[in-house]
C-alpha cells in the first residue's frame, strides 16, 4: 500500500529535522557562552588573570563553547558519514574540507580542541595568559562558527 521511496523521503526528512533541532539547541547554548564569556572580558586583566571566580568562569565557559563546537561538529560529521577522524581537532578541521565551513575558520577553531583537553585534563598546568589571549581575540570565532553552521540547516 505504501511507496517505500516516499516513506524513506519522510524518515530523511525527519531524521534531518531531529538533527537540525539538535544542532540548534547547541548553536543557542553556544551564543549563550559567547555573550558570557563577553561580559567576563570586560574585566580588568588582574581580575582575569589573578580572582579565582573571573578566571575560574572564563576557565569553564571556555571549555564549555569549546565542547559545543566539537559535539556539533561530531552530529554534522556522523550524519554525513564522513570517515577518518582521530580524534576532537579533525573533527573541526573535517568540517573545513568538506567547505561546511570555510577552510580559514576551521584552522583557527581546530586547535582550539587541544585547549579543550587541556582545560579537562591537565587543569593544573593551564596558561593563564593564553586564556586571557583567547577571551580578548578569539570569542569573533565561536560567533562565525555559529552564522556559517547556521547555513547548513
Amino acid at each position: 500500500m505504501f511507496n517505500g521511496n516516499i516513506l524513506n523521503s519522510m524518515c530523511k526528512k525527519v531524521k534531518s529535522l531531529v538533527k537540525s533541532d539538535i544542532i540548534l539547541k547547541r548553536l543557542n547554548k553556544l551564543n549563550e557562552y559567547v555573550a558570557l564569556l563577553e561580559r567576563l572580558r570586560s574585566n580588568p586583566k588582574n581580575a582575569i588573570m589573578n580572582d579565582p571566580f573571573v578566571y575560574g568562569n572564563i576557565e569553564r565557559y571556555l571549555h564549555l563553547a569549546i565542547q559545543t563546537v566539537i559535539d556539533i561538529s561530531n552530529h554534522i560529521m556522523s550524519e554525513r558519514n564522513i570517515n577518518g577522524i582521530n580524534d576532537y581537532r579533525d573533527m573541526i578541521a573535517g568540517l573545513g574540507k568538506v567547505g561546511i565551513i570555510s577552510s580559514d575558520l576551521a584552522a583557527k577553531i581546530a586547535p582550539m580542541a587541544g585547549l579543550r583537553n587541556i582545560l579537562v585534563h591537565e587543569y593544573l598546568d593551564i596558561d593563564k595568559e593564553k586564556l586571557s589571549d583567547i577571551l580578548q581575540n578569539n570569542l569573533q570565532d565561536f560567533k562565525e562558527f555559529g552564522k556559517q553552521i547556521e547555513k547548513i540547516l
